[in-house]
């Protein structure tokens, strides 16, 4: 998916509109914050009381709602001084993902960061939406290393590639039993995971892939692999 990385260029043509608060929708389903920092909040109103100028709030058009995209302390500090309008601009989005993703750009890329609780999710929730780890590192603005590393799930289950399907326990290890030829294949499988690191299509630099490399070299090297 690319729609959501080239979005952000149609902002600039988008034009100000002045719009009720009230009409305004925050749905955290579809907001990268879990939530609104009330200190930010006094920050940007007393700013607002000394006369400052906020960018405009940006909003998504989507099944007739118009769901805030980003700005929700601009619009709670306008709240807490009784404002009822505030400058917006507005984009019409096709799809949930393309908002949740365009919010995400936007609010990682100025302003409050995220806290890990917020990335996690937000890394997650772009999965979910079949964004690839391209696409997400140029939304959330972190190393492909860390976003691997939230999403990567404990492997409890190795197949070989004859089929066969080798179970660790609880603690990582390889239960006994297993057939010599199969060994070997499964060898044969890990070295080509080490050389696609080495090759750099894994981030090999990274400690965690390091760490599972390391790991796979110790408790294979205790093995005699014969056919």
């Amino acid at each position: 998916m690319t729609v959501a990385l080239t979005v952000g260029r149609d902002w600039e043509k988008a034009p100000v509109n002045v719009e009720k608060i009230s009409s305004l929708v925050l749905d955290y389903t579809l907001y990268p914050r879990k939530e609104v920092d009330m200190a930010l909040v006094q920050v940007y109103a007393r700013a607002l009381e000394a006369g400052s100028v906020f960018p405009c709030v940006k909003i998504g058009l989507l099944a007739k709602e118009k769901i805030i995209v980003d700005g929700v302390h601009r619009i709670r500090s306008r709240e807490q001084l009784k404002i009822d309008y505030v400058d917006c601009q507005s984009l019409k989005f096709e799809s949930e993902a393309t908002l949740f993703a365009e919010a995400v750009r936007l609010n990682s890329g100025h302003g409050k960061g995220f806290s890990d609780v917020e990335l996690k999710a937000n890394i997650k929730r772009l999965q979910k939406y079949k964004f690839d780890v391209q696409d997400i590192q140029s939304l959330v603005h972190v190393p492909i290393a860390e976003i691997c590393r939230e999403t990567a799930a404990p492997i409890v289950t190795l197949t070989a590639p004859c089929g066969k399907k080798f179970h660790a326990d609880s603690a990582g290890k390889l239960k006994p039993g297993l057939n010599g030829r199969e060994l070997v294949d499964l060898k044969n499988s890990l070295v080509l995971f080490c050389n696609l690191a080495e090759s750099g299509r894994f981030p090999v630099n990274d400690p965690v892939i390091k760490a599972l490399v390391d790991r796979a070299r110790l408790d294979f090297g205790r093995l005699c692999f014969t056919v």
